[in-house]
C-alpha cells in the first residue's frame, strides 16, 4: 500500500541518526525512518530472513517503516545512496519530506567515527570488538572524507530542488519532545506526537576518552592562519569509505 507521506532522514555516520530514528518511530505517527536498505546490516544483527534485494527492502519501508497514519520513514546516507543509484527507492512514498541531520561539531564527529571504526561499536548496545588508539592522521582523513560527504549531499539536494528541514544533533539532545512536535507541524500532520521512552534502546556513547582526544588534537593543530582546501587527489579517502561515486555526486 502506498504511503500518504514519506519522511526521509538524510544523515551521516556519528550524527545520532539511529537514535533519532528510534525517537521518531516511538511516536507512532512519524514513520520509522531506519536504514531499511542496509540488508547486510540487519542480517548481521540476527534477522536471517531480511531481504537483500532492493524491491524486498522497499516493501519493508512500506510495512515496518510505516506508522498507522500513513507516514513511511527511511534513513539514508551517502554510502546508501551510492548503492541505490538507479533504483527508484521513492516509489510509493507519497509526498516526500527531507530532514538533514548533521552534527555541528565536526571534530567531535570525526573522533567518534575514528573510535567506532576501531572498536566496531557503532551502537551503545553493541559489544566492542577492538581497542581504540588515537591517530591524528586518521582523524584528519575522516574529517576530509566527511566534508566531502556533506558536499555530496548538498549537491544532491540542489540538483533535485530539495529544501530540507535542517536539524543539528546538538539542538536535538535535550529537546527531543519539542523537535518531534516541530516535525509533525512541518509535515502538516494533525497530531501531537509523544515519545515513548521504552522504545528508545540507544544511549549517548561520547565519554571522557572523546574529550581527551579532542584536547590532544587541538593541542597539536597548526596555527589558525593555516588553511588547507579540499584536494581532488584526496578523493581516495571517500572512495575507500563509500565506494564508487555515481553521477549525481560528481562535479561537472
Amino acid at each position: 500500500m502506498a504511503a500518504d507521506k514519506g519522511l526521509v532522514v538524510m544523515t551521516y555516520a556519528r550524527c545520532g541518526g539511529t537514535w533519532f530514528a528510534q525517537l521518531l518511530g516511538s511516536t507512532g505517527c512519524l514513520g520509522r525512518p531506519e536504514d531499511w536498505f542496509n540488508g547486510t546490516g540487519y542480517r548481521n544483527r540476527g534477522l536471517a530472513d531480511y531481504p537483500l534485494d532492493r524491491r524486498g527492502q522497499l516493501a519493508v519501508v512500506h510495512s515496518s517503516g510505516r506508522s498507522a497514519n500513513g507516514v513511511a520513514g527511511v534513513k539514508l546516507s551517502v554510502p546508501r545512496l551510492v548503492e541505490l543509484d538507479g533504483f527508484d527507492w521513492t516509489s510509493g512514498l507519497g509526498e516526500l519530506y527531507f530532514i538533514h541531520l548533521v552534527r555541528r561539531d565536526r571534530l567531535d564527529r570525526a573522533i567518534s567515527d575514528h573510535r567506532a571504526q576501531q572498536t566496531g561499536q557503532y551502537r551503545s548496545t553493541s559489544q566492542s570488538t577492538g581497542q581504540a588508539r588515537y591517530d591524528r592522521d586518521r582523524i584528519e582523513e575522516i574529517i576530509e572524507a566527511q566534508a566531502r560527504e556533506e558536499a555530496a549531499i548538498g549537491r544532491y539536494f540542489a540538483v533535485n530542488g530539495i529544501i530540507p528541514l535542517e536539524l543539528a544533533y546538538e539542538d536535538l539532545v535535550g529537546h527531543e519532545a519539542e523537535v518531534v512536535r516541530k516535525i509533525a507541524d512541518w509535515m502538516g500532520l494533525d497530531v501531537v506526537p509523544t515519545i515513548d521512552p521504552v522504545a528508545i534502546e540507544l544511549e549517548i556513547q561520547r565519554d571522557e576518552i572523546n574529550e581527551a582526544w579532542r584536547e590532544r588534537f587541538l593541542a597539536e593543530k597548526r596555527p589558525m592562519s593555516h588553511f588547507a582546501p579540499l584536494q581532488t587527489s584526496r578523493w581516495a579517502h571517500v572512495r575507500q569509505r563509500i565506494g564508487r561515486l555515481p553521477a549525481m555526486f560528481r562535479s561537472s
